[in-house]
């Protein structure tokens, strides 16, 4: 797990959020030579934290592209394992689809009441927005805050601890969506984009 930045971790995020990127590609996001980026990317590699695949050009030389493997994958948080989504069949089979429902609900009052500390009511959205990404940047989500024009703010997680529940069970992300609205205090809130339904991010609209 992820728990200090250092070039190896930033070369592992800007692959988590990019999906994959050239040597010229990583290294124009860092401050460092290409030499050492391709250091990096020979541990990483080494390690099996990285795949590289050479992709064709219409003109000039094929160029390597370099994404995570799934033990890159494993390299940022998450809050489920397999057998957290056994349990949840197990439940579901024998107490029936209600008590899966009831089980969300409960995580959800929890969050609220956790993220309700931190967001508060008298500010304007833009500081609830910002607080809002910060904690969700603080349990691994990978969140980041984008301005999209004086009428609304978006924010993308580039990461969902929960994905592979959310693969499963739709509720964890309505009870995400609802969530939001409801620490934000407004129903300008929507999802563009979701991690479990095939996007490279779950982004969001709000409105101001």
């Amino acid at each position: 797990m992820i728990k200090q930045q250092s070039t190896r971790n930033e070369i592992l995020e800007l692959l988590k959020k990019n999906q994959a990127l050239s040597v010229n590609g990583i290294t124009s996001y860092l401050d460092i030579t290409e030499m050492a980026v391709r250091k990096h990317l020979v541990k990483l590699e080494g390690d099996k934290l990285i795949t590289a695949k050479t992709v064709r050009q219409p003109m000039g030389r094929p160029v390597i592209y370099y994404s995570l493997t799934r033990a890159g994958e494993n390299e940022f948080p998450k809050s489920y394992d397999v057998l957290v989504v056994d349990f949840l069949s197990d439940i579901e089979q024998t107490m029936g689809k209600e008590a899966i429902l009831q089980l969300f609900e409960k995580r959800e009052e929890r969050l609220h009441k956790k993220y309700s500390r931190r967001i508060y009511p008298e500010d304007n959205i833009s500081e609830k927005v910002h607080a809002l990404v910060q904690i969700q940047r603080e349990g691994g989500y990978m969140s980041e805050l984008q301005e999209e024009d004086d009428t609304r703010l978006s924010f993308s997680q580039y990461n969902c601890p929960i994905a592979e529940i959310a693969n499963k069970y739709d509720k964890p992300c309505e009870g995400e969506l609802d969530l939001f609205k409801s620490v934000l205090n407004t129903e300008q809130v929507k999802r563009v984009e979701c991690i479990a339904k095939g996007g490279d991010a779950c982004k969001y609209i709000v409105g101001k």
